[in-house]
């Protein structure tokens, strides 16, 4: 019997202590895939991902709702105490661009930051 699986999403990471790739499935806790890479870890994962919603379908037992990634807007509000505020205000007016503008580029600059430190680690 074949079910089709539905779209799960796969999060992967180097485990140190497994000495490979793990590749996990946020959706279903527990279950993972090894492998010397990334793509053979996906690939473990797919394939008991494949055996689960077999067993599950078999067994006519629900199968767990696939994460989906919710429509973003491009639009929050953000409280900050009022001195920062000023501080922006103050930064945005030196720098002759508005304070969306300026918010912007530090909260892109902040997020290149932290996944160059993320890369870095590896």
């Amino acid at each position: 019997m074949t079910c089709e699986v539905p779209p799960y999403s796969a999060k992967v990471f180097w485990s140190a202590e497994d000495g490979c790739y793990v590749a996990s499935c946020p959706e279903i806790d527990g279950l993972s895939g090894l492998g010397r890479s990334r793509e053979e870890a996906v690939s473990e994962l797919s394939t008991v991902l494949e055996m689960v919603v077999e067993t599950l379908a078999e067994d006519n037992e629900p199968l767990p709702a696939a994460a989906i990634q919710p429509a973003a807007s491009g639009q929050f509000r953000l409280r900050v105490p009022r001195s920062l505020h000023v501080q922006l205000v103050n930064r945005a007016e030196v720098e002759g661009v508005s304070l969306n503008t300026l918010a912007v580029t530090l909260l892109a600059q902040g997020i290149a930051h932290c996944e160059a430190q993320r890369t870095t680690r590896r």
